[in-house]
């Protein structure tokens, strides 16, 4: 995969997984280049290519005659100075101090400069300052630092935290309005606070209590050897050591009306009610009056692997009587079923994209009854409530939009040597199997429901194969294009110990070269059955 800094790796994730086709009107970019004659450190992209954000040297801070920039294995920045630019149109970028959040469109942007945090409308231009920026609210060398701006999915409200009287406080903001109110998070050191998805919950994590006993409140810092957040180039080696500070309790608040809820038991949001844990390990819906309705009995002692929020499902292990067995159900108000599959307990089941309804999750379980402890990535249909073996024999998943999913087959030969990887997309409506082609690059990156692995370039939304990407890009964008160095950049593959920033500028290009031919044919198709379960 192409290096990127994980500063705003959640920020890229979110926009690059929710935008679609048709959200924006928007046009393709110019030809034209994007930044100065200088080390060029891509941090992040709007999946429309709207929007840049990079990293940049170009002054000589260190007085050594050059202007250069090197990056350590553990993210750091040596040489010259570098510091943060967005840039909504070719040229030099506007000078920014951090990002704290960006929407689900990659429209809105929660930005800090010249000492305040500001909201852009890239679509409009138009910036609107929110609140002064204090010294205190600096970066941190934390993995992932504390969550100080979020939107709901739909991009309508937005929380963020300011100081007041020397105390920070959660705001609520109608972004379309402009209207704002402060939120109640309760006694203590607010450290972080976030919109659960749905934009009807706000979720806090305060400090309440002096838990480490030194006499003072204090946010949690988990000590690690990563750079600071804000322009970390990408990471090869990282450790964690001692976690200082106190720690901190959660409270949730529905923001159009109700009390500061906190408890152990609460699992999560859901609607307008939460999820709980009761005494005896049955899971609840609460609603927002109080009610309570048992969606997971407590006989299944049960794991809650994913939440399927739109479809009010969960998916969660039960045990069974082997001590070590764990059988995958889904459970809600209305379904209790079970899918007659144990789970692998290390990678049991996970979300492979931020889609607002996702139907295909990848899930690790027990290949046979019969045999003894193998376990293989199965594809859990959440439209279907049914569990599909690989449909192509020896691949593994790679990710999945709507009802397509991208497989990677590692072919072996008669001898057991590995042949050449070939990737698949399959239909889970029609059961068809789609052969994309071999291999012929391991790189990869995302754009709304673009995606291009290890040469190829598809679009999950339509099950289209784009065609074969011949340079790893910086990034990619919905509408074809890949974002390349306009000289040739060294490879981030270097062993050295430090690695040499690109120079600028960069410039959007065809993804596709019309001119180079697959290595296989695309249009190769093997129709299935729809599938109906193990």
């Amino acid at each position: 995969m192409t290096p990127r800094a994980c500063v705003l790796w959640s920020l890229v994730w979110l926009s690059s997984a929710c935008a679609s086709r048709g959200h924006l009107p928007s046009t393709p970019p110019p030809p034209a280049e994007y930044g100065t004659p200088h080390p060029f450190l891509l941090q992040a992209a709007a999946p429309d290519g709207r929007w840049l954000l990079a990293c940049q040297a170009r002054e000589d801070t260190n007085k050594d005659g050059t202007i250069a920039v090197r990056v350590g294995s553990h993210g750091q920045l040596g040489g010259d100075e570098a510091r943060l630019y967005l840039f909504r149109e070719p040229g030099a970028g506007l000078a920014v101090d951090d990002v704290l959040a960006v929407d689900s469109l990659a429209r809105h942007i929660v930005l800090v400069r010249e000492g305040a945090l500001r909201l852009l409308d890239t679509v409009t231009g138009t910036e609107q300052v929110l609140a002064p920026w204090t010294a205190d609210d600096v970066g941190t060398n934390a993995s992932q630092p504390p969550v100080r701006a979020s939107f709901s999915r739909d991009g309508q409200r937005l929380l963020y935290l300011k100081t007041e009287a020397g105390k920070k406080v959660a705001v609520l903001r109608d972004v379309a309005r402009g209207e704002e109110r402060v939120l109640d998070a309760g006694p203590g050191l607010l450290g972080q606070a976030r919109l659960h998805e749905n934009g009807l919950w706000a979720v806090f994590d305060v400090v309440a209590q002096d838990t480490d006993e030194d006499g003072t409140l204090t946010w949690p810092h988990q000590q690690t050897s990563l750079a600071p957040a804000r322009c970390r180039g990408p990471v090869s080696s990282a450790s964690q050591g001692e976690r200082k500070g106190d720690s901190p309790v959660r409270r949730f608040l529905r923001v159009d009306g109700g009390t500061l809820v906190e408890g152990r038991d609460i699992l999560q949001p859901l609607g307008d009610g939460l999820l709980r844990t009761l005494p005896h390990g049955a899971i609840a819906f609460e609603d927002a009056r109080g009610n309570q309705q048992t969606w997971v009995p407590e006989s299944c002692r049960a794991r809650l692997y994913a939440v399927d929020e739109p479809r009010r499902l969960l998916v969660v292990g039960c045990k069974t009587r082997d001590p070590l067995g764990t059988m995958l159900e889904l459970h809600g108000p209305e379904l209790h079923l079970s899918l007659e599959r144990e789970v692998s307990p290390y990678a049991p089941v996970r979300r492979s994209s931020n889609e607002e309804r996702p139907r295909l999750l990848p899930t690790f379980v027990l290949t046979s009854k019969d045999t003894e402890r193998t376990y293989a990535v199965f594809i859990l249909d959440m439209e279907r409530h049914t569990l599909v073996p690989p449909p192509i024999p020896a691949s593994t998943w790679v990710h999945a939009q709507g009802s397509h999913a991208l497989l990677r087959e590692d072919p072996t030969g008669d001898g057991g040597e590995r042949g050449r990887p070939r990737l698949w997309l399959w239909n889970a409506d029609t059961g068809e199997k789609r052969l994309v082609g071999e291999a012929s690059g391991d790189f990869q990156e995302r754009a709304g429901e673009r995606v291009l692995y290890m040469g190829w370039l598809m679009d999950l939304g339509t099950g289209q194969v784009l065609g074969p990407v011949t340079e790893a890009p910086l990034a990619i964008d919905t509408r074809g294009g890949a974002l390349r160095y306009t000289h040739a950049a060294p490879a981030w593959a270097d062993p050295k110990p430090e690695k040499t920033v690109p120079l600028g500028p960069v410039k959007w290009e065809p993804a596709v070269n019309p001119s180079v031919k697959p290595t296989s044919p695309p249009g190769n198709t093997s129709a299935a059955p729809s599938p109906s379960g193990p």
